[in-house]
């Protein structure tokens, strides 16, 4: 898990600042880093279940879902 955790981590900062300095399209990046931000939610929401707190588990998927939301609202109205 935890290199899982590192690899999105590192995912998100790096299509972050990659669109924040202009080295690559601010739509791009701003959607890999989102679903690499998900992705690393998706994982600790797991670690979370696995060690017995599904409270938390429940909250880094509710969290996970709105991002992945906020990102197909932003990839759609791109489109049209």
């Amino acid at each position: 898990m935890r290199t899982c955790k590192i690899i999105f981590s590192v995912l998100t900062i790096l299509f972050s600042a990659l669109g924040m300095m202009k080295l690559l399209s601010y739509d791009i990046a701003l959607a890999v880093a989102f679903v690499s931000m998900g992705l690393l939610m998706l994982v600790s929401a797991k670690e979370c279940y696995e060690t017995g707190s599904n409270r938390d588990a429940l909250i880094f998927v509710g969290v996970t879902v709105f991002i992945y939301i906020i990102t197909a609202y932003n990839l759609i109205s791109r489109m049209l």
